[in-house]
């Protein structure tokens, strides 16, 4: 999926390069195999560290280019490609985030829908939420209409009905589950359809306008 990793693709063949020559270095010092080890060890923990502090440095705008969500560089990363994807091999997690996302944003425009799951992610992340996909998705689901996302507790019968879309959505969902760069609502764990202005948005800081939702971080 080079449209939206090539930050972690970058990352993953220098650990290569790095784990290839240090078992030649291993080999032809077999006497001292432990030391050799424990400098692999080192030098990769510090290169990860200075890579992803790196990655920490780089612009928003520069995440977005990287990761295909750019005005110019829609074709790397559109429903069409994400269509021509193989079906993944569902998960408990993967089905959670597909389930959150088909309802609360499946009308949205990619961005949109990509938006929402970020959010998730980032509570997952976060520890003031569950430390799971499924435990963000069902926080407060058994208090009507007082949970964390408004289908889970409205009282309605939720069904997938749009196979398509719900398919499609579940390729989005193996993407966000991997590691990857989430720029676009800057670190939001919360937000709010455009069409209603809830009070505790006010205690928040706003990071962002996507498709039909606002975004929120704690402050």
């Amino acid at each position: 999926m080079k449209f939206y990793t090539k930050i972690n693709y970058l990352i993953f063949f220098k650990i290569f390069c790095i784990l290839f020559f240090n078992s030649l270095h291993a080999e032809e010092t077999k006497n001292s195999t432990e030391k050799s080890y424990t400098d692999t060890y080192v030098f990769l923990k510090n290169f990860i560290d200075s890579d992803l502090l790196f990655i920490s440095s780089l612009s928003q705008n520069t995440l977005k280019n990287f990761s295909g969500f750019s005005d110019f560089d829609k074709g790397k990363f559109s429903f069409d490609i994400i269509d021509s994807l193989p079906k993944p091999k569902a998960t408990s997690e993967m089905k959670c985030l597909a389930e959150a996302i088909y309802f609360e944003a499946r009308g949205e425009a990619l961005e949109g829908q990509y938006a929402v799951g970020e959010v998730i992610i980032n509570r997952v992340l976060s520890k003031d939420f569950p430390n799971s996909v499924c435990g963000v998705i069902s926080e407060g689901a058994t208090r009507l209409n007082a949970c964390q996302f408004s289908y889970n507790c409205d009282g309605k019968l939720e069904t997938i009905t749009e196979k398509k879309i719900y398919e499609r959505i579940l390729k989005l969902s193996k993407m966000l589950l991997e590691p990857s760069a989430r720029f676009l609502t800057n670190g939001a764990t919360f937000y709010h359809s455009k069409l209603v202005s809830p009070s505790w948005s006010k205690k928040f800081i706003k990071t962002n306008e996507i498709g039909n939702h606002v975004f929120y971080k704690l402050p």
